[in-house]
């Protein structure tokens, strides 16, 4: 998963008036590759360029109002 691959869903969902976002969460397992990768983009878009980057195993970001969790799997 890339991560205009995570803006696209996002972006479906927020689009569809059929889906009742209030309160929703999407989770994804991702390998370890693509999982520090994505974790690697949403935290240099989200925090000054001089902030270190330390991987996680978990961690969440909100994208329009929707919890987006990411898990690194096993």
């Amino acid at each position: 998963m890339k991560y205009e691959d995570l803006i696209e869903t996002i972006s479906l969902i927020v689009e569809n008036d059929n889906i009742y976002k209030h309160g929703l969460m999407l989770q994804y397992t991702l390998d370890n590759m693509n999982h520090e990768k994505m974790q690697e983009e949403l935290f240099y878009r989200s925090n000054p360029p001089a902030t270190p980057f330390t991987p996680v195993d978990e961690f969440e970001v909100v994208l329009a109002d929707i919890l987006v969790r990411f898990i690194k799997k096993n």
